[in-house]
């Protein structure tokens, strides 16, 4: 077994420095202090990479060993500090006194990453560390959400350079204010579990029958207001944080769905997965996370896009086979979309088909736009997957899906999103 997998979380000595959790970060960014300060955001660029071939076990316990060397390093380099903190999945941050910049940050910022990229492995299997920070110097009356959102802008761009592994956030740098409060919230979500789960209702075309749901992601923010799946996964894909936020999202749908009473055990949970999650660390993740919650694998159905399956199909397709095994079905999600493509849909083991809620119009559209909806459930059908509607609200499109032979569907017609307890009450009456 790899080293790794004893080390301790214990920080340090009674009085020294302590890495805080990322709610003392939302603290500190809710303070209105003008103080000038630097922000130092931390991440190890590699740490999937690591998960993937060495296990989660292993890539937390390195976590665990970068956030004690961080410790050390600050403790000797940078005094006073304001605020350490573990922030959501591979970063940290740092806060110091001041924001002088120059050359004196810049060697802090080599000491730094030379502390943590180094090898921690032994033996067979080398662990080596590569980690990445971006830093943000304040501005006069800028606000702490807006340096913080600078530092993982910074953090950002220097993920995907080569050579220098740090960047200096520009000090009049243009910057999308939405996303940087988006950005912020997102990492205070993930620390907090904050992340909200809704539940679409799922029915059978031809009974009308409940058939299941799919999970579906929300933020409630006290400014922003609710942030919707889309934002929150756009937001992810800056910060790099899209597998941590899938894995909250399925972790939290899973639990909710197993906590569903015995007269609901027949209804099938849906959640959405991004094929780069593919790996062979993650189907061992999802059994165990099953498990765990006590959900059958049987009524579990994975939904990916169609832009993500057609990145590796032989990859998918491996990992895809493996999970259907375990009797998870698959759904190509929002099918229509601009990617379509015949190849994967004949390579790759798939259960069913949804159709884009921006398509589900067509059915009574023009007589073009019902021809090309009935040839794709055509297609669908004589492939063996069944086909799902999204977004339906009107009673002619569900008749007109029901005569092409829709098998289920899902929209405003018959029920919104539902948190989870007015979904296990309509679910219960349906029933």
């Amino acid at each position: 077994m790899h080293s790794l997998r004893d080390t301790q979380t214990k920080i340090g000595p009674h009085g020294a420095l302590t890495m805080r959790r990322a709610r003392h970060v939302r603290e500190w960014l809710a303070e209105a202090s003008q103080e000038p300060v630097t922000v130092l955001l931390l991440g190890i660029k590699d740490l999937k990479q690591i998960n993937d071939r060495l296990g989660r076990a292993v890539g937390d316990a390195a976590i665990r060993r970068v956030g004690q060397q961080i410790r050390a390093f600050a403790e000797q380099q940078l005094s006073p500090i304001r605020l350490m903190a573990k922030m959501p999945g591979r970063e940290f941050m740092l806060v110091v006194d001041g924001n002088a910049g120059g050359k004196q940050l810049e060697l802090a910022a080599q000491k730094l990453l030379e502390m943590v990229s180094v090898d921690l492995g032994e033996g067979d299997a080398p662990l080596h560390i590569n980690a990445r920070l971006g830093i943000a110097l304040s501005r006069p009356t800028e606000s702490r959400p807006n340096l913080a959102a600078r530092a993982a802008d910074a953090l950002a761009k220097a993920y995907g350079r080569k050579g220098k592994r740090y960047v200096v956030a520009e000090a009049q740098a243009p910057f999308n204010p939405a996303m940087e409060q988006v950005d912020v919230a997102l990492r205070s979500a993930l620390a907090a579990r904050e992340i909200v789960i809704l539940l679409q209702p799922q029915f059978e075309v031809s009974s009308g029958r409940l058939v299941g749901a799919e999970a579906l992601a929300r933020l409630n923010h006290p400014q922003l207001g609710e942030i919707s799946a889309g934002d929150l996964f756009a937001s992810a894909d800056r910060c790099d944080l899209r597998e941590e936020l899938s894995h909250l999202i399925q972790d939290k749908a899973i639990n909710i769905a197993a906590a569903w009473p015995a007269a609901l055990s027949d209804l099938r949970l849906a959640v959405n997965l991004g094929a780069e999650e593919l790996t062979e660390y993650y189907g061992a993740h999802l059994l165990e996370l099953l498990a765990q919650a006590g959900f059958a694998p049987e009524r579990l159905t994975l939904e990916l896009t169609e832009e993500s399956l057609i990145r590796d199909l032989d990859r998918t397709a491996a990992q895809l086979e493996l999970l259907r095994a375990k009797g998870m079905r698959i759904a190509v999600d929002d099918f229509g979309t601009g990617y379509s493509s015949l190849a994967y849909l004949k390579s790759l083991p798939l259960d069913y088909l949804k159709i884009d809620k921006g398509m589900t119009p067509d059915i009574v559209g023009t007589g073009k736009d019902r021809i090309i909806m009935r040839a794709i459930i055509a297609m669908a059908k004589a492939l063996g997957m069944a086909i799902i509607a999204e977004g339906v609200e009107k009673a002619e499109e569900l008749e007109m899906l029901k005569a092409e032979g829709c098998d289920y569907f899902q929209g405003f017609l018959r029920s919104p999103p539902l948190a989870p307890a007015e979904f296990e009450r309509f679910a219960l009456r349906a029933n």
